[in-house]
């Protein structure tokens, strides 16, 4: 790494997680780089500035880019071929896993656990169904349909997959290369924003062996170069683990893993950690982004036993995203 680096999508939380421990441990220049010329993006302390991608030269010699969430992993990617964070290496083959039908078929060949999925909402035999993104795009329309008439009415682009019944998300966030793990750590997504599945907003750390086999062997099976977050669902009447889904891009939590991890930032930043493990973290403002009551009451409960994580311009933010939450309900009523 060098003198000056490039942090891309700067507004999501993994860009201001890297940009915070980057400005903890080196005094680096820290560019944050939006894809659209006319994407608008509120500057804070961490970044020196703020610039359009047009604005760069990809090919210039010794440029450090630091791709965060699946937009800017996948326009670096496809647009600048394998990228090196420190002694890791994402490679262009890792986009293969935006797939997720593709995805989910590898998985099962190799004998992990998947959910029952139909590519076309015309072969669903029954009702209830999770439905999300056939591709990943960051974000996307998801939910549950309990008969046909909730289904979104564009089905375009999206899968159906039987609803697992267990609570929350069991994660394995990993470095690896060429199939074999280099580093992981695992924990639990007690509750996400959206509800039904997305980011982290209580995470707290854990562990079962099952979860990194069934990684392993997914990632060797690829021949996966790169960081990445295997997401997983307990199933109740399987008695097992069922995979979901792979992002290849730092994930909206890493914050978590890079806490407990230290290796996680030695391999990818060289930055020899003095970061504090923490056993449970609330993410405040994706709490806001599920309403004031949920906000308020998990607060509540989590006081004292959970790390609160916030990023610079917080206040503006959770006041944004508690109106747009209001506004949700309502629409919903």
């Amino acid at each position: 790494m060098g003198e000056c680096v490039y942090i891309f999508s700067p507004g999501l939380d993994q860009a201001l997680a890297i940009a915070r421990l980057l400005r903890n441990y080196y005094e680096w220049s820290i560019i944050g780089v939006t894809l659209l010329d006319k994407e608008f993006y509120h500057s804070c302390r961490l970044y020196d500035s703020i610039i359009p991608a047009s604005w760069l030269n990809l090919d210039a010699p010794g440029i450090h880019l630091i791709p965060t969430g699946a937009i800017s992993t996948k326009y670096l990617l496809e647009l600048r071929g394998n990228i090196t964070l420190g002694q890791i290496t994402l490679t262009r083959s890792a986009l293969r896993v935006y797939d997720k039908l593709w995805m989910i078929r590898q998985a099962k060949e190799i004998g992990v656990p998947v959910p029952v999925t139909w590519s076309q909402s015309e072969d669903i035999p029954g009702y209830p169904v999770f439905y999300k993104p056939a591709f990943e795009k960051g974000g996307g329309n998801r939910g549950i349909a309990y008969q046909a008439g909730d289904l979104p009415e564009n089905k375009n682009g999206l899968i159906f997959q039987e609803v697992i019944q267990g609570k929350g998300t069991y994660g394995v966030a990993f470095l690896a290369e060429q199939g074999q793990l280099l580093a992981y750590e695992v924990h639990y997504e007690a509750e996400s924003c959206p509800k039904l599945g997305g980011s982290a907003v209580v995470i707290e750390r854990f562990y079962d062996q099952k979860l990194v086999e069934y990684s392993q062997r997914l990632l060797k099976a690829l021949g996966y170069s790169g960081w990445g977050l295997a997401e997983f669902k307990y199933c109740p009447s399987r008695e097992d683990y069922v995979f979901m889904e792979i992002n290849a891009k730092f994930w909206a939590s890493c914050e978590f893993t890079f806490r407990n991890n230290p290796l996680f930032l030695k391999l990818l930043f060289d930055i020899d950690s003095k970061e504090n493990p923490v056993a449970r973290m609330l993410f405040v403002e994706r709490a806001a982004a599920r309403g004031l009551w949920f906000l308020i009451m998990n607060f509540l409960k989590l006081w004292g036993k959970s790390e609160l994580c916030v990023y610079p311009g917080w206040p503006r933010r959770l006041f944004v995203n508690l109106i747009l939450a209001s506004a949700s309900c309502s629409r919903i009523r």
